[in-house]
């Protein structure tokens, strides 16, 4: 009589401490990464409508002027280009500068930040999907004032691409200079202060490089980035101008205040 054999079962093998993150593939941590961002812009468009007093800024306010010069016929410059370009630079200081500073200091004051940061998410797609709506805000309502100028009687632009490009590099320059302010903005409602020095300035060189034919512009008005951003909407409109340096000040301006961002940059409220 034989005697029944038994099996045992297999050991488990040795266990390890592994990170099952670290399983993931690339292209999952990029899915992941790119939801990530996305639910963050869904959330900033929900708290941007929910804030009234940002909402009337970024929104309403450079509609409205837009509309008011567009009605009283008032022009900077020759033809309808320094008009235009004025419209969507004071828009893009409003609604992305001064909206994005509020809003980075807000989330930053209630610890929304820190909670992020502990996260999976990168810091620079916790940034991107914060920023992410006031610049396609910002790129909507470019096309929004280009055409209510145009419904007011304004010729066709003659390079549209390069307005477009310059309001979307503009809307990206004020996002880089909107991280760097938050340096010295500790609270939400100290961004009505420490916004007013860049915005004055992109301001005033705006003013002063309509101050000439557009084929005269010197050298320093254009290295402004006011003046930059004017200059490349108004010669993507009417034609003529320097494209090429205005937009190497457009570039250089926006690396400055992203490398001044990266290394300022707080998550956490000043003790």
């Amino acid at each position: 009589m034989s005697t029944p054999t038994t099996t045992s079962a297999p050991s488990p093998g040795p266990t390890t401490n592994e990170d099952p993150t670290m399983k993931r593939s690339p292209s999952t941590k990029n899915a992941s990464t790119t939801r990530a961002v996305l639910a963050l812009a869904a959330s900033e468009v929900r708290l941007l409508v929910r804030n009234r007093l940002v909402a009337v800024t970024a929104l309403v306010i450079p509609l409205i002027t837009a509309a008011g010069y567009g009605a009283s016929g008032l022009r900077y410059g020759d033809g309808w280009g320094g008009t235009v370009a004025f419209m969507i630079l004071t828009m893009l200081l409003l609604t992305v500068y001064i909206a994005a500073t509020t809003a980075v200091a807000a989330r930053r004051s209630g610890l929304v930040l820190k909670r992020l940061r502990s996260g999976e998410t990168p810091e620079w797609a916790i940034l991107v999907g914060m920023l992410l709506p006031t610049v396609g805000l910002a790129v909507i309502q470019s096309v929004l004032i280009a055409g209510m100028f145009l419904a007011y009687g304004a010729d066709l632009p003659e390079n549209p691409p390069i307005v477009l490009g310059a309001a979307v590099g503009g809307a990206v320059l004020c996002a880089a200079f909107a991280l760097a302010t938050t340096r010295v903005t500790a609270t939400p409602e100290m961004a009505q202060v420490t916004t007013m020095p860049f915005f004055f300035a992109a301001l005033a060189g705006a003013f002063w490089i309509t101050s000439k034919p557009i084929d005269e512009a010197t050298t320093l008005m254009l290295v402004n980035p006011g003046g930059a951003v004017m200059h490349l909407v108004q010669g993507g409109w009417d034609g003529g101008g320097d494209m090429l340096v205005a937009a190497a000040a457009l570039v250089s301006w926006t690396g400055l205040a992203y490398e001044i961002a990266k290394r300022t940059f707080t998550w956490e409220p000043r003790s």
